[in-house]
């Protein structure tokens, strides 16, 4: 029998994106970003009036669109997200749990570290965010 979870797949009609089911071509979530990047850990992230942002497989804003840039959930729940130029990491809710003091950071390997930059130097941080070797 066929797999009851719903694939949501980013979809682009006339500069517009939003979420179709991979199956049955139905638009779940309506074509109204900027852009949209695939689901991850359950949320997705988007673009909205040039901010970047999260939704759920509904379509309802879960994390509001304030970031540029921001990146999509790695398997560790946490995403980089920049305000201001500064970079840190939030979680599935959007609480900051890494503060955005970092001058560049992306995403959490599945080793559970990060690549930073800060005041020009470059290193690794933990799912904590403490420096690591």
């Amino acid at each position: 029998m066929a797999s009851e979870v719903q694939k949501l797949v980013p979809s682009e009609h006339n500069g517009k994106w939003g979420f179709v089911d991979k199956i049955t071509h139905e638009v779940v979530v309506p074509y109204r970003y900027d852009y949209a990047h695939l689901f991850s850990v359950g949320l997705a992230l988007v673009q909205l009036n040039g901010w970047w942002g999260y939704i759920d497989k509904t379509g309802k804003e879960v994390i509001p669109c304030i970031y540029n840039p921001a990146y999509s959930f790695t398997k560790t729940g946490l995403a980089a997200v920049s305000i201001e130029g500064k970079c840190g990491f939030i979680n599935q809710t959007g609480e900051v749990v890494i503060p955005l003091i970092y001058d560049d950071a992306r995403y959490f390997t599945k080793e559970g570290k990060a690549k930073v930059k800060l005041n020009g130097e470059t290193f690794f941080i933990d799912i904590d965010g403490n420096r690591i070797k």
